[in-house]
């Protein structure tokens, strides 16, 4: 039989676009590129070693109830309708408000939507390929480029195949949580979690778990550990600080205006900057305001003030005050914070702050040898369990994904010097290893925060795609 034309059109076609990652980042940036008015035919190609799209880990189905932490009314992924989740919320919550925290697997199924919408509106040469599977390896590609059926990049896949690419954009989502030296000789031990997404048995109330790390990763594990119905184990959790997120509230997002040139003209200093920080927050706190307010002001502003600061101003921040931001940053909604809060105060949940100096085997447990934040001597418990909730582990010279490695060793991308993700340029280019945008490649993801500082939520993310998008769609005119 012969062809269809849309057959015998996209059998000559020469611009591809690869997107490797089809979680937050990598569906929302398809989505944008299929909107966009590209002139000759045009394939997107959305991979994913995973089996689902839109998902990814942070939105996967699961039968724990976990919720989004930011509201349903701040959470569109399309800037040209900012209530676009809540409108789609509502088809299967009716009730549902601007203010509402929404199961996290709706948010997947809400992505998943707009990834097909916008496929669907697509004009017939602009088509959307979705593909399972892993890419391993990037290389230039033997041909002409610009020739029919020629590309520049070529991506080699896990099963022996390979896809022809003129752009590339990684979109990997989050690394895996980190190896620390304490967890190295107990990595298979029973006992030991590395992967807090995945609890591999059943916990009943005589049982002691030990999750490392107390941020939301570490209130989702304990949730998890403690659901309705349930019999529930005793929870320690240990960090370096022992801080626990802060609560949401509902304020007013865009409450604290200006063009933050106060802040920005302190950024040789971060003592300076949390001093101004701290004072904007006691003067919006004295007119009635939340100090949220300011929090998000400053979120705006982040990627100014991070890119204005000395390196090692930004070792210092990383050293003294990382901690006290990610409390007041990342904060939970209000019935996970009273849940968390209830545990607390029943003495289920434990909080430390310290460090662990060992992981001991003693049969079936595991002795945590720890020293207390501020003592010396060294003191030790045992329990079934250490969960790993840390959180990912930014530093591309430790990474464990196969693309990356391959990418890194040849010289296509670099890590920056304080291990927070890749060093990129405009639009996301990967810089090499000699600092220069490495052609036709771009990341789009948290590990953006080298150069960007907030760049794990939702909306910065959807800001980076749409420019993204944009700029590949015009580089695809040249």
């Amino acid at each position: 039989m012969a062809p269809t034309a849309p057959e015998v059109l996209f059998s000559q076609m020469t611009h591809t676009i690869l997107i490797v990652g089809a979680g937050f980042s990598g569906t929302v940036l398809a989505a944008h590129l299929l909107r966009q008015p590209f002139g000759r035919p045009t394939r997107i190609v959305l991979i994913d070693r995973g089996t689902t799209w839109g998902r990814g880990l942070a939105y996967a189905s699961s039968e724990v109830p976990y919720v989004l932490n930011v509201p349903a009314g701040r959470l569109s992924a399309d800037s040209r309708d900012p209530l676009q989740f809540l409108h789609f919320a509502r088809q299967h919550q009716p009730q549902a408000d601007a203010e509402d925290f929404m199961p996290r697997a709706l948010y997947g199924s809400y992505l998943q939507e707009v990834l097909d919408q916008a496929e669907q509106a697509a004009p017939a040469h602009v088509v959307l390929e979705r593909r399972f599977g892993e890419v391993r390896e990037l290389v230039a590609a033997t041909g002409t480029t610009g020739a029919a059926g020629a590309h520049a990049l070529e991506a080699r896949l896990a099963d022996g195949g390979s896809i022809g690419a003129d752009r590339v954009v990684l979109a990997v989502g989050n690394p895996a949580p980190p190896v620390f030296p304490w967890a190295r000789g107990v990595l298979h031990h029973r006992a030991y979690i590395h992967d807090p997404w995945n609890l591999p048995r059943e916990f009943q109330a005589r049982h002691a778990v030990l999750i490392v790390g107390n941020g939301l990763t570490m209130v989702d594990v304990a949730l998890a550990l403690s659901q309705e119905g349930s019999e529930l184990p005793v929870v320690q959790t240990i960090s370096r600080h022992g801080l626990l997120p802060h609560a949401q509230t509902i304020f007013r997002p865009m409450a604290v205006q200006g063009s933050g040139e106060g802040l920005l003209s302190q950024a040789h200093s971060v003592r300076r900057v949390l001093a101004a920080s701290r004072a904007l927050a006691r003067e919006v706190e004295s007119q009635g305001g939340d100090w949220r307010e300011v929090v998000t002001y400053i979120r705006n502003l982040a990627p100014r003030l991070w890119r204005a600061f000395p390196e090692a101003e930004r070792r210092r921040f990383l050293r003294h005050l990382q901690a006290q931001w990610d409390t007041h940053r990342h904060r939970l909604p209000p019935s996970m914070w009273a849940r968390i809060d209830h545990m607390r105060r029943s003495g289920r949940l434990q909080v430390h702050a310290g460090r662990i100096k060992q992981l001991i085997p003693e049969g079936d447990e595991l002795r945590v040898v720890w020293r207390r934040r501020g003592g010396r001597e060294l003191e030790s418990f045992a329990v079934d369990a250490v969960i790993n909730a840390t959180g990912p582990d930014y530093a591309v010279r430790r990474s464990r994904d196969p693309l990356i490695a391959s990418l890194l060793q040849a010289g296509w991308i670099s890590a920056d010097a304080l291990d927070l993700g890749l060093r990129t340029g405009e639009f996301g280019a990967c810089l090499s290893g000699q600092g220069a945008p490495t052609p036709r490649l771009h990341y789009l993801g948290p590990m953006l925060r080298a150069d960007h500082w907030e760049t794990t939520a939702a909306l910065e993310l959807r800001a980076h795609a749409e420019l993204l998008a944009r700029h590949l769609f015009e580089s695809g005119r040249e």
